[in-house]
């Protein structure tokens, strides 16, 4: 997570700190011209409070400060988005045009999820699932299909996992969940009606919840146990298709099963060679088969 990412989703920081953390990103690069005596004179605040905020977002202090909003600053220039992400193409452009939209779509995306997910987060979510006995994944719509992937690459390394497209199901799943369950709630928007059930019930029976959406969609659902945020360029409604949604949730799932896997990997690799011999295609299989039994050439 860059600085900025680090700056607005720090949740220690006193009211002092809060008010110096605004006038940081108020100043942006403006900031580079800045002393730290007229810092803490522009932000109303002491010198010593600028050496604890530095602290507190793991800088050595203020000159490390602006080493950091610089080299932020350089990664967005190189990640400008010039296309449309809610329209990344229009009618008379060639493919090449539609592959270079596209290929910029896909970067800005990424980079601008990598920035906001925190990694403590991450890790305590994997470690979250990586532990437990059931995992329940609540999405719908669109998400369905991403969802649907992580829950069969769960399931290649072991792990008991579900993923319900019925609504009624999900509530059902939620009211039989408890101790040894953990859930993992996808929303881009944070606006998806069924959360409005869902999360209170899996409160009540002391579920640990994961969630994946946008900031704002995390502020709209809080007390959840871990957020794990993406890009939040996509207009809700004034856009072609989901593409920068679907991109930046695929990628959050595809690093949370990476770090799955990496707590996990000597279990998880084991089930995944126990699994071979059943789930190869048929041209790949060992012609041992499962049993280890070896066919018989005599009649041949």
């Amino acid at each position: 997570m860059d600085i900025k990412g680090r700056i607005s989703r720090a949740t220690n920081l006193t009211p002092i700190e809060q008010q110096l953390a605004a006038c940081v990103m108020e100043l942006d690069d403006r900031l580079q011209g800045y002393t730290l005596k007229e810092l803490a004179s522009y932000a109303n605040v002491s010198v010593p409070s600028v050496h604890r905020f530095c602290k507190k977002l793991g800088l050595e202090g203020f000159k490390q400060l602006k080493v950091e909003l610089a080299r932020s600053a350089s990664q967005n220039a190189r990640h400008a988005n010039p296309v449309n992400i809610d329209f990344p193409f229009e009618a008379g452009d060639d493919p090449g045009t539609i592959f270079e939209h596209m290929a910029s779509v896909y970067d800005t995306t990424l980079h601008d999820t990598q920035s906001l997910v925190n990694f403590t987060e991450m890790d305590r979510a994997a470690l979250l699932l990586a532990n437990a006995d059931v995992i329940d994944i609540y999405t719908q719509s669109h998400n369905l299909y991403t969802a649907h992937m992580f829950c069969d690459r769960l399931l290649s390394i072991g792990k008991n996992v579900l993923c319900s497209e019925n609504g009624e199901r999900q509530i059902r799943r939620a009211l039989a969940s408890g101790p040894g369950h953990v859930a993992l709630a996808i929303s881009y928007s944070g606006l998806a009606p069924s959360l409005v059930q869902l999360l209170p019930l899996l409160k009540k029976r002391g579920v640990p919840i994961v969630y994946i959406g946008t900031p704002r969609g995390a502020r709209i659902n809080p007390g959840l146990d871990v957020y794990l945020h993406v890009s939040d360029r996509e207009s809700l409604q004034n856009r072609l298709t989901q593409f920068a949604s679907h991109i930046a949730v695929q990628y959050v799932l595809d690093v949370l099963f990476g770090c799955i896997f990496a707590r996990t990997a000597g279990q998880s690799r084991a089930f995944w060679e126990e699994s071979l011999p059943y789930t190869a295609l048929p041209a790949l299989r060992n012609p041992a088969g499962p049993s280890g039994a070896q066919p018989n050439h005599s009649q041949q």
